[in-house]
């Protein structure tokens, strides 16, 4: 009787897994994407333009290259900085990543939810007022502070994706986090996606 019940739920959970995870996806998908970025170390909004192309290796798991551009627009800061010669707070940068994703959710609807982790190389930089007078708070002595970055640091991201009308383009949006130099999130991105299968399925 307990062999029975097992091979029922063993059967019952083949099916729901086949139900489930059984879509298949394009071996190969390009994707475009614009959205709002935070850098949390200085305090700036700003935009990013993500490029992407995604090589399925399997059901559930693919491998993606990830180029995106991150400029600053503006700070979160209270105005009290002077807009003098030092000029104005700004950030930008590239960040080339290679991630592994895995969809942990997927539905006969289309619907996927899918988290993506891996190396990511920033090439960019950051320009910041800074009040060098701590004694006297009243009395600020602002100095201008500036990094290059050239640096290793780690990606993650959580995407939704769904379909759209045409079946060979998909929607999706994430929200991605960057960290380096023992800080994290250093850069915050929620980007909206649009994706085209270019491969056979």
């Amino acid at each position: 009787m307990k062999t029975n019940q097992l091979l029922l739920a063993i059967l019952f959970l083949t099916m729901v897994h086949a139900a489930t995870f059984g879509q298949v996806r394009p071996k190969l998908q390009y994707t475009v994407g614009t959205g709002g970025s935070y850098d949390g170390n200085i305090g700036l909004w700003g935009v990013n333009f993500s490029n992407e192309l995604n090589v399925s290796l399997g059901k559930r798991t693919s491998f993606n290259t990830n180029l995106t551009f991150y400029q600053s627009l503006g700070s979160t800061r209270s105005q009290t900085i002077p807009q003098n010669e030092f000029g104005k707070d700004q950030s930008s940068g590239i960040f080339i990543t290679p991630a592994l994703k895995y969809d942990i959710i997927q539905r006969e609807s289309g619907f996927k939810l899918a988290l993506s982790m891996g190396p990511s190389l920033q090439l960019g930089g950051d320009a910041y007022a800074s009040n060098i007078n701590f004694s006297n708070p009243n009395e600020p002595n602002f100095v201008y502070f500036g990094n290059k970055y050239r640096r290793i640091g780690l990606m993650t991201e959580l995407e939704a994706e769904w379909k759209s009308k045409n079946p060979n383009i998909r929607n999706a949006a994430s929200i991605s986090a960057y960290g380096a130099d023992l800080y994290f999130p250093w850069y915050i991105n929620a980007t909206y996606k649009i994706r085209f299968g270019i491969g056979k399925k």
